[in-house]
């Protein structure tokens, strides 16, 4: 059935159709060249204008006072009021707004309109004053940019340096901030800047993580598209400055996509930087690799994270099993076994599901070698060490009839630190006062 346009011309009463000789008539042609001559030239006007007032603000700025005066209209001359302080008259002279404050807003949009297409002309215009600048933020096109990294690196004493790196435009720009700036918490320094970003992975090199940082960091990607953000990495950062709050608040927006989260090589950690509630804040249905590695607490004392039984039981109830790397952790045997008996038990028979599943546990003290072997063999699993690279020790566990196989590799403390361990535990047999538990009756 062919669809008919209604007709809103009555031809009942009229026999002849003027639509039809009207359309692509010389008549329509002429109407339509006509319209495209005055929409021409209107936007003509108006960038001969545009152009008219940059020149201007150029010159004035330039400090042409005579050339100025040649070509602009005279401004009015400042209104003096008359005030009376202490019984004495005062005269004071107030500055009356210039020629560019006298346009109206529905005329200044439809000339900045006609300038956002140039970046020259763009920049040019956010220069002449406060007001342009705030109207060119409303009527400019702000193209996204799909930024593949943003690489925050300390400088030391000097600063931040936010280096921007776009792989699809092969373009990157780096941009030094001061502490000065970070601690003046001044809004809007870099907004113009990450409302045109949507990032794909933020990474923290060699910078103290403190709270400053954290909220300059918060306000500035308030502003950015986070919604394709796949990668947060934190190598060598200094985590002296901060306490378990800062990295709570520095993940609570950033988690919502994420699909990897490490920590490497950082120092000045205490047991609560990085905790099971920090973990917790990841989409277990998005993330797909978790390493926290090389850990170096502050002090130099054998000590480990508190992230426990928690978080493998959380991934293992939802059905989340990321390639893991934990280190210095307080972990258990038994829940590791069951994180390995959960894996085979949740995962479907498929070609993804074929390769191998790695977990590697370093120098958790909780966990031994020879006593993951007889709580595999307990839960029915096959269980098979072989020595790894450096101290580690794998073991590939599998169950019977299948080709899956979970690969655990654990890696035992050194001889000193092992001798501090025990050395701890000694002296904690002590009686202590533990400030968080309630005396009991």
């Amino acid at each position: 059935m062919e669809l008919q346009r209604k007709r809103s011309f009555n031809t009942s009463t009229v026999s002849h159709d003027f639509r039809k000789e009207y359309k692509g008539s010389f008549l329509e042609k002429k109407c339509m060249k006509q319209r495209k001559e005055q929409k021409s030239s209107k936007s003509i006007g108006l960038r001969s204008i545009a152009g008219w007032f940059l020149t201007k603000a150029k010159k004035s700025g330039a400090g042409t006072a005579s050339t100025t005066m040649a070509v602009a209209p005279k401004s009015p001359a400042p209104v003096a009021t008359k005030t009376t302080v202490k019984g004495q008259m005062v005269t004071v002279q107030e500055k009356s707004p210039s020629h560019f404050d006298r346009i109206p807003n529905e005329l200044l949009f439809e000339i900045l309109n006609h300038c956002k297409s140039e970046p020259t002309t763009v920049n040019a215009a956010r220069r002449v004053s406060r007001r342009f600048n705030a109207c060119m933020s409303h009527v400019a096109d702000v193209n996204v940019n799909d930024l593949s990294r943003l690489v925050i690196t300390g400088l030391g004493r000097k600063g931040v340096e936010m280096r921007w790196v776009s792989y699809v435009g092969q373009k990157t720009k780096v941009t030094v901030v001061p502490w000065s700036v970070i601690r003046s918490q001044k809004p809007g320094v870099f907004e113009f800047n990450f409302k045109r970003f949507a990032i794909q992975r933020i990474l923290l090199k060699n910078i103290p993580l403190s709270d400053d940082l954290v909220d300059f960091l918060r306000h500035q990607l308030q502003f950015s598209d986070l919604s394709k953000l796949l990668q947060l990495s934190l190598t060598q950062v200094d985590f002296s400055p901060s306490n378990c709050l800062s990295l709570h608040r520095f993940l609570a927006p950033l988690t919502k996509s994420l699909e990897i989260f490490e920590i490497t090589q950082c120092t000045g950690m205490r047991a609560d930087s990085v905790t099971d509630e920090h973990l917790a804040q990841l989409n277990a249905a998005t993330v797909r690799r978790i390493a926290i590695d090389g850990v170096r607490f502050a002090g130099g004392a054998t000590r480990q994270l508190d992230i426990g039984d928690g978080a493998l039981r959380r991934f293992a109830r939802l059905g989340a099993f990321p390639t893991m790397i934990l280190d210095r952790c307080a972990v258990t045997t038994n829940t590791v076994c069951d994180y390995t008996k959960e894996w085979f038990e949740q995962c479907n028979e498929s070609e993804k599901q074929l390769r191998s599943q790695v977990c590697t546990v370093k120098r958790c003290p909780r966990v031994k070698g020879s006593q993951f072997e007889a709580e595999c063999r307990r839960r029915g699993l096959r269980c098979k060490n072989r020595r790894g690279s450096g101290s580690l020790t794998l073991y590939n566990v599998q169950e019977e009839n299948t080709k899956r196989e979970f690969t655990i590799a654990l890696a035992a403390l050194e001889e000193k630190e092992m001798a501090e361990k025990l050395k701890i535990s000694t002296d904690s047999q002590q009686p202590q006062m533990n400030l968080l538990a309630v005396p009991s009756a």
